[in-house]
């Protein structure tokens, strides 16, 4: 593309504007951060996944009635009481119905009267509630403080005598929360000590680094403390965020710089060549922030609200950097100047003509193998065992984990659900009971009929038991299953679940638990698969369309981008282990929105130098030009995906890391193998297909033939180096 800014004089007469307030533009932009960051540790983080499933899913609306009429949802606490007697865990009972936040308890005292000697009880039931060693008590536990909530259950426990070990959805909720804010810090320190590494071999100063990270890190904290105008935000806009947006938008400050020292070539005065820089670097930076930022906005077109949550976040995260380098970059730099001249060092990274020529020669046996590897790769990534609920979310070797093993050990993996009927149709009621227990997954079911009975009139059932099975014109069945999280298994018996239920009331019931939320949500991030594709494709299409003027361009950077993604999501399938679908669902967008940049910058260099030379020199000389920007900008995003898979605690987080890691190194590779010799093999189509696109061509006056030396390029064409 052109140099040429068609704001021309207005534009520069802007620009001479900001920089002659340029102090004004400092203290402005420090006022805004400190703003922000005071905002940052008020902002509020959800680690549930299952409330951002859409409010018209059947279990939401479960949930939601079942909280309205009950005044209780499904119990999300385990709690293994060790070391107490039977006179303690009546007590212990007591004790927590009145601990506060602990909104229901169920345990061996609500199935069978402990006040009989137990020999005479159930033995199944016993069994299900006691071991020797202690007592189970299921908690229906309040989520809106659940870490404090979480503490008193635990201190009632130790008041009662018990040795307590805690398992659930909430425990691992809290444990998550326990260790995410201090892995966000690590990562986000690790992810910083990698940058400034990585400058300092590819600057041209050593105090570079610090108006790269400058600007940058200004746009984080203005994005991290504008997130409480969102009311919340989720677990993984918390821990990816900010990181997520240093390594993307990193490229922004660079070109930045770099073009305001090729400025410098042209203007002696600092402050004419960053007006000139500023007004040059607009549209191209515009251009290149916008790719990005539509990659990541096209996550907000999934129903499943993390997705749409990181969306947010991350596209108003490329919007701060994008005005942080546009607008206190050119004043930081002027400011800065002295110690950068200071401390100009000579440029350390070797000539890449070497490398350049390496790769030419094995570029179409190479990208031979890569076309023929895509569709396999197409195929493994949609066939891979996707995990949809929080899976190994708590590593096993932490203290949660070590109490989930112990009550897993002693009553094994279970869950309660919650299946909701109206009122009075007892002999339905019954029925139903009766075809759930009869389903292979059901322990048990404790309703209205098992408790009273389906003659007995409700006006003379005893109100503390009354109010567990009946209220607000709803009959509620308790189900004990054997299944935990998620599976074929547990699907299975969802699927039963729903249709004996509906065998007897139609469509007239509910039924609530945590696995039937991972069911409706496996359903809704299934839906929203093929929206957030289209979205991200079409959106980066036309933006490069239009950047590029061409119907051809768009398509060979997105195809180069796209088999880098299946190859990406396909190591799952052919290495035989599982995928979050959340990564699944969001690297697509990350993955792309970081490619497009790297295409960028080697498309620009590609096509300005095919103005004097034939296609294969074009190639070999955007490698070579392209390719410490491209490694540099790579390198950085691997780097941090690596750090959140070492860092984080989190499963679903540690494995997005491992597909940034992936991704960003696989993309890199893309960009150097693949997409140059696609511009080569399909130049025809490209000129052909593209408005005002100057080529070289056999039998022009200049430049130089395919073979041949070329006669210099034109002054005003910029360099890869110089663009980033």
């Amino acid at each position: 593309m052109g140099n040429q800014n068609g704001n021309g004089p207005a534009a520069l007469r802007f620009s001479r504007a900001l920089l002659a307030h340029r102090t004004a533009v400092i203290c402005a932009f420090a006022i805004a951060t400190v703003a922000a960051a005071l905002c940052v540790p008020r902002v509020a983080v959800n680690y549930s996944m299952t409330d951002y499933l859409p409010q018209d899913t059947p279990s939401t609306r479960a949930l939601d009635q079942m909280e309205e009429t009950f005044g209780a949802g499904v119990p999300n606490v385990r709690l293994y009481a060790r070391g107490i007697d039977l006179a303690a865990a009546d007590g212990l009972a007591d004790a927590l119905s009145r601990t506060e936040g602990v909104d229901e308890v169920m345990w061996l005292g609500t199935q069978v009267d402990v006040k009989e000697p137990l020999g005479v009880a159930d033995a199944s039931a016993v069994q299900a509630w006691k071991t020797d060693d202690g007592f189970l008590f299921q908690l229906v536990v309040d989520e809106r403080d659940g870490q404090d909530n979480v503490a008193r259950v635990r201190a009632a426990a130790r008041d009662a005598g018990a040795d307590p070990a805690l398992s659930g959805s909430l425990v691992s909720t809290v444990a998550m929360q326990q260790s995410a804010s201090s892995e966000v810090r690590l990562i986000l320190a690790a992810a910083v000590a990698i940058v400034v590494a990585i400058l300092l071999v590819t600057s041209h100063s050593w105090f570079e680094p610090v108006v790269f990270l400058i600007p940058i890190g200004v746009a984080i904290v203005l994005n991290m403390g504008s997130n409480i105008f969102m009311g919340e935000i989720s677990f993984v806009s918390q821990i990816c965020g900010a990181v997520l947006q240093l390594a993307v938008s990193m490229d922004y400050a660079i070109v930045f710089l770099h073009r305001f020292r090729s400025m410098q070539l042209t203007f002696d005065d600092p402050v004419e060549a960053m007006a000139h820089c500023m007004q040059r670097s607009f549209t191209i930076e515009l251009s290149s922030a916008s790719v990005t930022f539509f990659g990541f906005l096209a996550l907000t077109v999934m129903r499943f609200g993390i997705g749409v949550n990181l969306g947010i976040v991350l596209a108003k995260g490329i919007v701060f950097s994008f005005l942080s380098v546009i607008f206190l970059m050119p004043c930081l730099i002027l400011l800065c100047l002295p110690v950068l001249d200071r401390f100009e060092h000579p440029y350390l990274v070797p000539s890449l003509d070497g490398f350049a020529r390496g790769i030419q020669r094995v570029a179409a046996p190479v990208a031979l193998a890569i076309a023929l590897i895509a569709i396999p790769c197409y195929l493994g990534e949609g066939r891979t065992d996707f995990l949809y609920g929080p899976g190994d979310a708590v590593p096993a070797d932490s203290e949660a984990g070590r109490e989930d093993a112990s009550v897993r050990e002693a009553f094994g993996a279970a869950e309660t659900w919650v299946v909701m009927v109206p009122e009075g149709r007892w002999a339905q009621e019954q029925a139903l009971v009766r075809d759930l227990e009869a389903i292979d997954g059901i322990d048990g079911a404790t309703s209205y009929v098992t408790v009273a009975g389906a003659a007995m009139p409700v006006e003379v059932v005893p109100a503390d038991q009354l109010d567990q099975v009946i209220s607000g014109g709803w009959s509620r069945i308790v189900l004990t299953t054997d299944v935990e999280g998620e599976g074929d298994e547990a699907f299975a018996l969802v699927e039963r679940v729903r249709d004996a239920a509906a065998g007897r009331y139609g469509d007239d019931y509910l039924l609530a638990g945590n696995a039937v939320s991972i069911y409706d949500l496996r359903d809704t991030v299934h839906q929203d698969s093929a929206p957030v594709k289209f979205f991200t494709v079409a959106s980066i299409g036309i933006v490069l369309a239009i950047m590029f003027r061409s119907l051809s361009i768009p398509v060979l950077i997105l195809a180069a981008i796209e088999v880098s993604i299946w190859i990406n999501l396909a190591v799952p399938y052919f290495a035989g282990s599982s995928l979050s679908y959340i990564g699944y669902l969001v690297i697509d967008s990350v993955q792309t929105g970081a490619a497009v940049d790297y295409a960028i910058v080697l498309a620009r260099e590609y096509f300005d130098r095919r103005r004097h030379e034939g296609p294969a020199d074009a190639s070999r000389d955007a490698v070579a030009s392209a390719g410490v920007p491209i490694a540099m900008s790579a390198s950085i995003l691997v780097l941090a995906g690596l750090m959140i898979r070492l860092i984080s605690t989190n499963g679903i987080i540690s494995q997005l890391g491992t597909l940034i890691f992936r991704g960003a190194l696989i993309s890199g590779v893309m960009m150097f193998l693949f997409l140059p010799y696609l511009f080569r093999l399909f130049d025809g189509l490209v000129r052909r297909t593209s408005w005002h696109l100057a080529v070289w061509r056999p039998g022009d006056g200049a430049g130089r033939s395919p073979t041949g030396e070329a006669p210099g390029r034109d002054d005003g064409a910029e360099t890869a180096r110089d663009c980033g």
